[in-house]
């Protein structure tokens, strides 16, 4: 028979709401829209693509948005108009 004694393991559950928190960026004059959780950790990013003629997710980009100053935060009316200035609909 196993006994375990000791403090147990702990386990975090993250609650994920039902709406997506958004964080909006420039990247350069790339503008770039970044899904967080609800503790505002990012896990998804798009980013404005000139060859495909709108936004594609780049998983690369979520790492480095907290350890680059390339990366401009901005609000979502500036993002809106980034991506008009850009010729594609904002997301």
């Amino acid at each position: 028979m196993l006994v375990l004694s000791g403090p147990k393991p702990l386990t975090l559950l993250i609650m994920m709401s039902d709406r997506p928190v958004y964080q909006y960026y420039l990247l350069g004059d790339r503008p770039v829209r970044m899904t967080c959780n609800d503790l505002d950790i990012p896990y998804r990013a798009e980013i404005f693509s000139s060859e495909a003629g709108g936004f594609v997710a780049d998983l690369s980009l979520v790492p480095l948005i907290t350890n680059s100053d390339d990366f401009i935060q901005i609000d979502h009316l500036a993002f809106h108009n980034a991506c008009l200035a850009k010729g594609v609909k904002p997301l």
